[in-house]
Formats: C-alpha cells, sequence, structure tokens
C-alpha cells in the first residue's frame, strides 16, 4: 500500500491516479469531501483527516510500504512558518511511529535555500528534517521548478487588465513544470522504489524561460498576440495578494520568494535528461490554459 498525503490537490490527485493506473494500491488522504470520494470511485481507499495531527497521520501510515508527503498551501495563514513547520513536524512524527521505510517529498527550486527563499524555505526545513531519519529510511525530494499552473492566478488580471504580471524579472529564465509531470515521477519513484538512502531531484520542466517568452506564448494561446509581461514592484504585488484574500503572512512570503527568484537563489540545478520533463508551456496554454481562462 501507498499512502499519498495532499491527495486532492493538483499534484497529489494525479498521482494518486497514476499509481492506480500502475495496479498499487492506494490510500488517499485529504480533507475536500467531494474531491476524495471522486478519487475513491477511481479504487483508493481514502481517510479524511488534519496533516497537523501526527496521531491521525501515524495510523494512516501503518502498513504502507510507501508515503507521498507534500506540504498543502494555507493562503489564510497568520504564521505560513509555523504552519509549514507543524505540518513537517507531524508528518516526521508520523512516519516515525508507523515504521514507513520510503518517502518521496515535493519540494521546490530554491530549497537548498532555508533563509532568503520565502515560501519556499519552509520546503528546505523539512527537507533537513526527512533527512535526519533514521539510516534505513529512504527519502527523495522532489525539487520541481515553478508549476504552470500558477498561470491560474493570472487570469483575473488578464481579463481586467489585459496583461500578465509579478515581481519576477522580465529577463530571468527559470524552468516551469506541469504538476501533471511531477505527479508521473513521484508516481514512478512511489511505484519502483528506485531510490536509497536521502537525495534530491531537480524537475525543471522542458526548458527554461523568461517572462516575456511567457506573455508570449499565453498570448498566442488565447489570441491576445500583443499580451505584455509587466514588472510588478513587491508593495503592489502585496496589496494583490492581501486583495486576494490571501493573509500578510502569505503576503510577504510569496514576495519572499520572489526576491530569492530574482537573485538566481531557484536557477542553480544543471539540466539533464532526467531533470527535463516533457509537458511544454505551449502544450500547457493549448491545452489547459485557454480552457481555464474561458
Amino acid at each position: 500500500m501507498i499512502v499519498v498525503t495532499g491527495a486532492t490537490g493538483h499534484i497529489g490527485s494525479k498521482t494518486v491516479a497514476n499509481l492506480l493506473a500502475k495496479g498499487k494500491q492506494v490510500k488517499a488522504i485529504g480533507r475536500n469531501d467531494e474531491k476524495l470520494q471522486a478519487l475513491k470511485k477511481l479504487g483508493a481507499s481514502i481517510e479524511k483527516g488534519d496533516l497537523h495531527d501526527a496521531s491521525f497521520l501515524s495510523n494512516a501510515f501503518k502498513g504502507a510500504e510507501a508515503v507521498f508527503l507534500i506540504i498543502p498551501p494555507n493562503l489564510q495563514s497568520n504564521n505560513i512558518g509555523k504552519y509549514q513547520d507543524e505540518v513537517g513536524e507531524a508528518q516526521v512524527i508520523a512516519i516515525k511511529n508507523s515504521g514507513v521505510k520510503n518517502v518521496v517529498f515535493i519540494s521546490s527550486q530554491g530549497a537548498q535555500d532555508i533563509e532568503n527563499t520565502g515560501i519556499v524555505a519552509g520546503l528546505g526545513r523539512q527537507e533537513l528534517r526527512l533527512n535526519k531519519l533514521a539510516e534505513d529510511v529512504n527519502v527523495i525530494s522532489l525539487r520541481a521548478s515553478y508549476f504552470m499552473e500558477n498561470l491560474f492566478n493570472q487570469i483575473g488580471i488578464i481579463k481586467g487588465m489585459g496583461i500578465i504580471g509579478s515581481p519576477v524579472k522580465a529577463n530571468l529564465s527559470m524552468g516551469m513544470i506541469a504538476t501533471k509531470d511531477i505527479a508521473e515521477v513521484a508516481a514512478n519513484k512511489l511505484s519502483s522504489l528506485n531510490f536509497k538512502g536521502k537525495s534530491f531531484l531537480d524537475l525543471l520542466g522542458d526548458r527554461h524561460y523568461n517572462h516575456t517568452e511567457v506573455a508570449a506564448i499565453v498570448g498566442k494561446a488565447i489570441n491576445k498576440p500583443e499580451l505584455p509581461y509587466i514588472e510588478f514592484p513587491f508593495e503592489d504585488n502585496k496589496k494583490a495578494l492581501l486583495e486576494y484574500g490571501i493573509s500578510e503572512s502569505v503576503a510577504d512570503a510569496f514576495n519572499g520568494m520572489y526576491v530569492g527568484i530574482n537573485a538566481g537563489l531557484f536557477n542553480i540545478s544543471s539540466r539533464t535528461a532526467e531533470t527535463t520533463t516533457p509537458t511544454t508551456l505551449e502544450d500547457f496554454t493549448n491545452n489547459v490554459f485557454k480552457f481555464a481562462l474561458q
């Protein structure tokens, strides 16, 4: 049996589906009843519970040959770092209590720096916790690049202002990855258990893009070829996030991530065949994003 936490999210749900397609027995853990029931219909067993609850997780992990770990976002948290640490510590306690020996953790580019990467620093701290587990516990952290699905956050700006924008420098190139590609790698690792010791794997998407290129690709897909990319001041970005309903702590953490991106802390990894994934931004915008926009 493989246990998937955060199973109702973008990556978790796709990981469950991939594992079931491989014939694996899967237990899906989440908090959204409707989405859990959808996973049950696919063939997963389900458990609803709080990822802060080490006792719940300990019981849920018992008998598992491997667990998939993610620290889901909490956009209303008044202290996002504390929230991330509490979830991470509960996961570690549950691994120790249940005797799980194989762990796949969804981390991020930038996780090597726990001081200057904003919201990603919490994932880096969890990597450190997991890497301190007993020698016979195998852990691989998948350090994914910037999600293509983050473009969904641009839909309101595109419709309302005719632009896309963020605090990221327009000419800074970075990897972008579709969550389905992360889920495929995670499912392959969980089903094959072809990792030993404590390690990480960079997942960098198909190629690097700067945001001027992103705007051109998005614009072409949605028939707005002149769609511009605008660099937002950090103060304006924080104001927009607060208006969206995100807490000040989370807004500051996102801005901290953008500071780290602009400083090059998310761009230190080498691209290889193993770190490159198949979905292009052109594929994503034409097959997913433009329909979400509509």
